[in-house]
C-alpha cells in the first residue's frame, strides 16, 4: 500500500477511536425504541402512527427514551432484493447498538421482522400494530422474541350496515384498494366478510394497473345505487408521478356522484363522508404505550403473543352529509359529527328566495361589497395593531410564557423564558425542550399533566427544576390545555415564575412560627407550674391551720381552688396546638373532676357535661373557670346535705352571638325564704362580679326542692362557635 494511503487509514482509525467513546457516552443510560414502518414518511397513515408513538412516549414517566424510525417504503418497492438490501443495511447499522424494543407497523414490517428479526435483533421484544393478517404473527419459543400488539381488522360488516341504512338500495360497493401486500391482506379480510352479502351486494375493485384517471372514470360511471369505500392505494398518474390515495382523495371525491366512505380516520376532512373508522394515531399511541410496558415489565420470550383489536369509532363530515342529503338520523348512535356549524337558523325557502330576488333587483350587493371592503381594511388594521399590542404585552412580562405541543415541541416562548433558560427565542421554535424536573417532583408533575389531558383545562403546580449549573429552583406554573375540535389535547400554554425566594421566605416564617409556638407553650407551662406551686403552698398552710383554725383553713382551700381553676386553663392551653382558644368540653371535664375530687363525699356525685360547638379564648376561659369553681364548690358543700347521691350538670352552647352556660344540681336548693340574689357569701358575690364585669354578661338563678340552676349569658367570638377538627388542634 502506498505511504499516503497508510497515513489516511491511520488517521481514520484514530478518529474512529476518538468518536466511539463519545457516541457511547451519548447513548449510555438510554432505552432505544426502533420504529419500523412499512411505508414512507410522506404517507399520512404513517405520520399519524408516528405522532401517536411520540405522544405516548412524551406522556410516559420515562425521560431517557430514544426513538429511531426506519422506513421500508414497500408501497414503492417490495421485492426480495429490496428486503435483502434493508437487512444488510440494518445489520451494519445496529451491529453494535441493538435496540431495546422494536415497533413494527403494518404487515410488511411484521413479515420483515419474521424473516430477519431473529438475526438482526435476537431476543428483542416486538410491538406490532396495524396488522391486517393475523397469520403473519410468528410462533414463539425460547429462542424467539416476545410479541405484543394490535390487529387492524377492517370493520366491513359494520360499514356495510351503515351504508345500507343511509341508502337501502345499495347493491354495489366500489373498494379502492391496491395490490401491495397490505392491500392483498385487506382484500382477504373483505372477501371473507363479503360472503354474507352474496347475491345482494357486488364488490368491485380498480384494475391492477389503474391510475388516477382510470379510477376517476370508474367513479363517474357508478349508478346511484353504488357507494365507494376508500381503504388504501398507491398509484402513478400518466406522468408516472407516485401518489398515495390520501393525496388525491379530494380529487376523487369531486369526480364521484355517490358518497365515499372510509374505515380509516386519515381520510377525514379530505373528501369522505365518514364511516366506522380506525384511527392510526390511536394505533400509534397504543403501540408506544405497549413498548413502554415491555420496557418496564420485561416479559418472558416464550410467552404467547398478546393480541389486541383496534378500536373503531363512527365519524362523519357534516359538509359531506349535506352534499349528499344524508340525514343524521341515519347515522349510528353516538357518531361524531365533524365540521358542524356552531349554530344555524332555519329560514323558510320562499322567504329566502324572495330576499335574494329583492337584493338582486335593488343592486345592494355592490354597496355591501364596498362597505365590507372598507370594514375589512379597518379590521385588518385593528388586528395588526392588536397583534403588536399583544406582542408588546407578552414580551414585556417578567413571567415566563411558553406554548408547546404534547411531545415537547416549542411553538412560542417570550423573551423572559428565553433569558431564564439561556435559549435563542427565534431558534427555539420547533425544537424540543423541557427543563429537567427535580426527581422528587416528577410523579407529581406527571399527574399534573395527566389531569390536564383528562379534562381539567387549567391547573396550577409548584415544582422544582434543576438548572444547567446544578442549582435547584422553585417554579410556579399556571398551565392551560388546548384541545382540537375532537376534544383531544394537542398543546399546552404555560405562564410561570421563579418563586425560590418566596419558598425560602416561607421556610423562614415557618421556623420563626415554630419558635414562637414553643416559647408560648413554655410560657403557659411555667404559669401553670407557678400557680401549682402557689396552690401547694396554700394547701400546706390550710393543713397547718386545720386543727387550730378550721374556718381559716376552709377559706385558704377556697382560694386554692380558684388558683387551681386558673392553672387548669393554662394546662389546657399548654396541651393544645392552638393557643388562641381552648377546647371547652375537655377543659370542663378536667376542671370539674379536679374540683369535685377535693371533697370527701365526691364518690356520691355524678357529673354530666354537655358542650356544643363552643371554644373559649383566654380572656373568657379564666372567669368562666372561676365561676364553675365557685358554683361546684358551693354545690358540693351545701346542695346534697342529707342525700346519698347527687347529680351536677354543666351545659354550654351558642345562642346567636352569645354563649349560654348552665350549671345545675338536683340538690335541696336554697333554704326556704332565702333569696339567692341577696346572699352575702363571697363565692356568690364573686360569680356575680365575674359575670357582670369580666364577661360583660347576665345571669339568672332558679332554685327549689329539685335543685338549683345558674343560667349565664355572655358574648362569644362567633369565629369560635365551631370546634376545630381534631387533626388541627
Amino acid at each position: 500500500m502506498r505511504p499516503e494511503l497508510w497515513s489516511l487509514a491511520a488517521g481514520i482509525l484514530i478518529i474512529t477511536l476518538l468518536i466511539l467513546p463519545v457516541a457511547a457516552a451519548e447513548t449510555e443510560g438510554q432505552d432505544q425504541i426502533v420504529y419500523i414502518s412499512s411505508y414512507g414518511p410522506s404517507y399520512i397513515w404513517n405520520q399519524e402512527i408516528e405522532a401517536g408513538i411520540e405522544a405516548a412516549i412524551a406522556d410516559s414517566e420515562h425521560t431517557h427514551l430514544q426513538l429511531s424510525i426506519e422506513y421500508l417504503d414497500t408501497k414503492v418497492i417490495s421485492d426480495a432484493t429490496h428486503f435483502e438490501n434493508l437487512y444488510q443495511t440494518f445489520a451494519h447499522k445496529y451491529a453494535t447498538a441493538s435496540p431495546d424494543v422494536i415497533i413494527a407497523s403494518d404487515d410488511s414490517a411484521l413479515l420483515f421482522m419474521d424473516e430477519y428479526g431473529d438475526h438482526l435483533f435476537p431476543g428483542v421484544p416486538v410491538v406490532f400494530t396495524g396488522i391486517n393478517n393475523a397469520s403473519n404473527l410468528p410462533e414463539t419459543g425460547e429462542d424467539t422474541s416476545f410479541y405484543i400488539g394490535t390487529l387492524e381488522e377492517v370493520p366491513l360488516q359494520k360499514m356495510v350496515d351503515v351504508i345500507r341504512v343511509i341508502n337501502p338500495m345499495t347493491d354495489t360497493i366500489y373498494v379502492i384498494l391496491d395490490n401491495t401486500y397490505t392491500g392483498r391482506a385487506i382484500r382477504k379480510q373483505i372477501d371473507e366478510q363479503a360472503t354474507e352479502y352474496t347475491g345482494t351486494i357486488t364488490f368491485r375493485y380498480p384494475e391492477a394497473d389503474a391510475n388516477i384517471n382510470g379510477i376517476s372514470a370508474d367513479l363517474a360511471d357508478l349508478p346511484e345505487t353504488a357507494a365507494i369505500l376508500i381503504l388504501t392505494y398507491y398509484l402513478n398518474d400518466q406522468g408516472l408521478t407516485p401518489y398515495h390515495i390520501d393525496e388525491i382523495s379530494i380529487e376523487l371525491s369531486a369526480a364521484s356522484p355517490v358518497p365515499i366512505y372510509s374505515t380509516s380516520s386519515m381520510f377525514n376532512n379530505i373528501g369522505v363522508v365518514g364511516g366506522v373508522q380506525i384511527s392510526p394515531y390511536d394505533l400509534g399511541y397504543d403501540a408506544g404505550s405497549q413498548a413502554i410496558w415491555v420496557l418496564d415489565e420485561a416479559p418472558a420470550r416464550e410467552t404467547d403473543p398478546i393480541i389486541y383489536t383496534a378500536n373503531i369509532t363512527p365519524v362523519f363530515d357534516y359538509n359531506e352529509l349535506q352534499r349528499f342529503g344524508i340525514p343524521e338520523s341515519a347515522l349510528p348512535k353516538g357518531s361524531t359529527i365533524m365540521n358542524r356549524p356552531p349554530d344555524f337558523i332555519t329560514v323558510d325557502r320562499g322567504i329566502a328566495i324572495g330576499t335574494i330576488a329583492i337584493a338582486f333587483i335593488l343592486g345592494i350587493l355592490v354597496l355591501l361589497l364596498i362597505v365590507q371592503n372598507v370594514a375589512l381594511t379597518k379590521t385588518r388594521a385593528l388586528l395588526t395593531k392588536n397583534e403588536h399590542l399583544y406582542r408588546s404585552v407578552v414580551e414585556g412580562q417578567t413571567e415566563m410564557i411558553t406554548r408547546f405541543r404534547v411531545d415537547g415541541t416549542i411553538i412560542f416562548i417570550n423573551s423572559a423564558y428565553a433569558r431564564y433558560f439561556g435559549l435563542n427565542q427565534d431558534a427555539a421554535k420547533g425544537m424540543k425542550f423541557r427543563a429537567r424536573i427535580y426527581e422528587a417532583d416528577r410523579n407529581r408533575v406527571a399527574a399534573h399533566f395527566a389531569a390536564l389531558r383528562s379534562g381539567s383545562a387549567d391547573q396550577i403546580i409548584e415544582q422544582r427544576i434543576v438548572l444547567n449549573d446544578g442549582s435547584i429552583r422553585w417554579h410556579r406554573w399556571d398551565d392551560h390545555a388546548i384541545s382540537d375540535k375532537d376534544g383531544k389535547v394537542t398543546e399546552y400554554q404555560s405562564v410561570g415564575m421563579d418563586i425560590t425566594e418566596q419558598k425560602e421566605a416561607e421556610v423562614k416564617i415557618q421556623d420563626s412560627l415554630q419558635e414562637k409556638t414553643v416559647l408560648l407553650q413554655e410560657v403557659h407551662h411555667r404559669v401553670k407550674n407557678n400557680l401549682a406551686v402557689i396552690s401547694s403552698m396554700l394547701e400546706m398552710q390550710a393543713m397547718k391551720e386545720e386543727e387550730t383554725n378550721p374556718y381559716v383553713a376552709t377559706r385558704i382551700r377556697d382560694a386554692e381552688g380558684r388558683i387551681r381553676s386558673m392553672a387548669a386553663v393554662h394546662e389546657e392551653l399548654y396541651r393544645s396546638d392552638s393557643f388562641g382558644a381552648i377546647d371547652t368540653e375537655s377543659h370542663f371535664e378536667h376542671l370539674a373532676h379536679d374540683i369535685i375530687n377535693t371533697f370527701p363525699d365526691a364518690a356520691k356525685v355524678s357529673l354530666r357535661i354537655k358542650v356544643e360547638n363552643c371554644r373559649l379564648t383566654l380572656d373568657k376561659a379564666i372567669p368562666v373557670s372561676l365561676i364553675i369553681n365557685e358554683l361546684l364548690t358551693n354545690a358540693m358543700k351545701y346542695a346534697f346535705a342529707g342525700q346519698t347521691e347527687g347529680i351536677i350538670t354543666i351545659q354550654m352552647q351558642p345562642d346567636g352571638a352569645r354563649a349560654v352556660l348552665i350549671v345545675s344540681d338536683n340538690g335541696i336548693g336554697f333554704p326556704d325564704g332565702s333569696e339567692p340574689e341577696q346572699t352575702a357569701s363571697l363565692g356568690i358575690r364573686m360569680v356575680k362580679t365575674f359575670v357582670e364585669y369580666q364577661l360583660d354578661g347576665s345571669y339568672e338563678i332558679t332554685t327549689g326542692p329539685d335543685g338549683t340552676a345558674w343560667t349565664i349569658w355572655f358574648p362569644l367570638d362567633t369565629r369560635l362557635f365551631q370546634k376545630q377538627p381534631e387533626e388541627n388542634r
